[in-house]
Order: C-alpha cells, then structure tokens, then sequence
C-alpha cells in the first residue's frame, strides 16, 4: 500500500512538468535537466524543489546511463505542448499509468450506472470510502491529494459541497497513444470497442463510455491511424500501426 500512495510524490505539479518536459525535449541530458528545473521551478526551497524533481523524473522519464530516452510519451508530448487540453491529457493518462491510486480511484468511480448515464454526482467523503474499500486506510492527505489531482485533470468539478464527474473522451492523439499503449500491453491487433473499454485503461483513465469512444475512434480511423468496421450491433478496431512508438511517429 505505501509504494501505491508513495508513487503521489507531491501531486500532479502540472507547471512543472511542462517546463521539465519542455527541456527534456530540447536536452536529453539528465544531469542538465534536473539543474535546468531546479533553477527554474517557482518553488522558493531547494530541498523541495530536489524532491520534487525525484518524484516527477520518475513518473515521466525513462533514464539510461544519464539519457534521458525519447519515448513514446515525450515524443508525443513534443507535438502536443501547444494545446493545452491535449497535452494535459497526456501527462494525466501517463501519471495514471505510473500512480495506481490515482488509476484505481477513477477505476472505482466508472461504474456501469455511470457510463450508462454519463454523469454523476457525489459527496466528498464518498471518494474517501471508495478509496478505503480498495486500500484499507488511507491518510486524509492522501484523500484530499487525489481530489486535487482529479479536479485538476477535469475528471471532477467542485459543485456546491457536492463533486460532479462527466463521462470524457480525449481527442485523436492521446486516443491514439492510450489504445495503442493498451494493444501492446493486451496483445491487440483487432479489439472490439466493448474489449476497449473492459480490457484497456480508457475507461477509467478518462471516464469514457462507449458513445463517446466510438465517435473518437472514427475520427482517428478517418486521420488514417485505424480502421472501424461495424458488424451488426458488434464492432472492430483495426490497427494499421504495429507499435506504439510506430503511431506517435506517424502522428503530424
């Protein structure tokens, strides 16, 4: 349980991270690029701003031998940096993937009633119970943590005393990079929407339910990155990429 919660580090930090993701791009040595974030992060402390900098790089960067590699991610990321909405989708599906109470707290909330109707609506200490029904004890810090995140990612809005959560689907490049993350997780070559959404990490990632996925997936299919046949009240999602990295090369 303490590496699920230790994984949080100090929140999600979203400046940060694009300035540190701003020059990953530009300088892959890693030694450059911690002094580079050190120097220019906001935070007055120093100490803070090394912890900082342990957590984050670990969340968003893989290291070898003090390169900082040019993965899939911060590919990708270089071609979105300038939308907003995007980009933040991307960092937030890719700290899902690295924080399971993150990724398991959206997993707990995406529920068939929800995707259903799309919208729900619920009291603060309710993401505290569903998050001791998956953990046990959990600290309030950690509670009111995973709010923040959320809320900042758009995954809830504060409404009254209440919190609301709308069912999302990112546009075409994260779509893209978040099916085919899951196809070479799962083995895919031809899933169906259904096996998506069950299998994969869309769902809850994003609350996305399945109208909204088939809409985004024939926009991607029209963009040239896959195919979507419908078969009867069934469907398919071909792949014409092999890989990951092999999509987001392709992304223009």
């Amino acid at each position: 349980m303490g590496k699920k919660f230790a994984t949080l580090g100090y929140g999600f930090h979203l400046e940060e991270t694009r300035i540190m993701l701003a020059f990953a791009l530009q300088q892959d040595n890693q030694q450059s690029v911690r002094d580079y974030c050190i120097q220019n992060w906001p935070q007055k402390s120093v100490p803070n701003k090394v912890r900082m900098w342990n957590h984050l790089s670990k969340r968003y960067f893989k290291i070898d031998r003090g390169r900082i590699l040019h993965t899939p991610f911060l590919k990708l990321y270089g071609k979105l940096a300038a939308n907003e909405q995007d980009s933040l989708d991307l960092i937030f599906f890719k700290l899902c993937c690295e924080t399971p109470v993150v990724f398991e707290s959206l997993r707990a909330l995406a529920t068939s009633s929800f995707l259903n109707t799309g919208e729900a609506v619920f009291a603060k200490y309710h993401l505290d119970q569903l998050l001791e029904n998956i953990f046990g004890h959990v600290p309030k810090s950690t509670c009111e943590r995973v709010r923040q995140i959320l809320i900042k990612a758009g995954r809830l809005r504060l409404s009254g005393n209440n919190y609301t959560t709308v069912a999302y689907c990112p546009a075409e490049p994260v779509l893209g990079y978040v099916l085919y993350h899951d196809a070479e997780q799962n083995g895919w070559r031809a899933p169906s929407t259904l096996t998506i959404m069950e299998q994969g990490t869309i769902v809850p990632a994003f609350l996305c339910n399945r109208p909204l996925l088939v809409a985004a997936t024939k926009r991607l299919a029209s963009k040239g990155h896959c195919e979507y046949h419908q078969h009867g009240h069934t469907d398919q999602v071909q792949l014409t990429h092999h890989t990951l990295e092999e999509f987001v090369d392709a992304w223009q």
